[in-house]
């Protein structure tokens, strides 16, 4: 649905700063407090290192599929390696505050809509123009709420998703190693359930 195309985020090619950014964010990442009582993993992708807090599913060969991370500052980092076990990935951000639909896309797919009912129009409103979007992603808070900041990282930031409200994430197999998926991300209204993913073509 070509509505919905602009409110998607591709991952960004990591550059030299994002490298010491990420190193850094590992320093700092050792202080975070941490929801499990294990050793942190260190999640390695693309020259990309992140602080590891759950590892909730691991492959035979030890790999974690995807890890979350509260910060100091309340915002909570979630580097996603491999796109299985939405489920977990749920309950994990349940466990740090957030509730959250999560959807793990094939190729030129998108979930069915309507879904939900949004508390803005970045989601099931009609076309927006150039002028708009920019202007939306300044005042609408899904845009606030969830963002990609990194290879296989995105932020989220609770305080912008109120009581009641679902974080509903949308993550597309982008077919490319240096930006593997692209990021639907959008608030459902409290009280507004949501309703399952139901994969279709899309030619976004």
């Amino acid at each position: 649905m070509k509505v919905l195309d602009g409110m998607w985020q591709d991952v960004p090619v990591a550059s030299f700063e994002d490298l010491t950014g990420a190193r850094r964010r590992l320093m700092d990442g050792m202080h975070a407090r941490r929801r499990v009582v294990t050793a942190p993993r260190l999640l390695v992708a693309a020259g990309v290192v992140a602080a590891a807090v759950a590892t909730p599913l691991v492959a035979g060969g030890g790999t974690p599929a995807y890890a979350v991370t509260e910060n100091p500052d309340g915002t909570i980092t979630v580097a996603l390696d491999e796109m299985r076990d939405p489920e977990g990935l749920q309950a994990d951000l349940l466990a740090a505050g957030v509730t959250a639909d999560v959807s793990f896309l094939a190729p030129h797919t998108r979930c069915a809509d309507p879904r939900f009912e949004g508390v803005d129009p970045s989601y099931g409103s009609p076309g927006h123009t150039e002028a708009q979007m920019r202007a939306g992603v300044e005042r609408w808070r899904s845009f606030e709420a969830a963002q990609v900041v990194d290879v296989r990282e995105i932020r989220i930031r609770p305080e912008f998703i109120r009581p009641g409200e679902t974080l509903v994430l949308e993550f597309r197999d982008n077919q490319n190693a240096q930006r593997p998926w692209r990021l639907g991300a959008w608030l459902a209204r409290a009280g507004s359930p949501v309703k399952p993913c139901t994969p279709v073509p899309d030619a976004g």
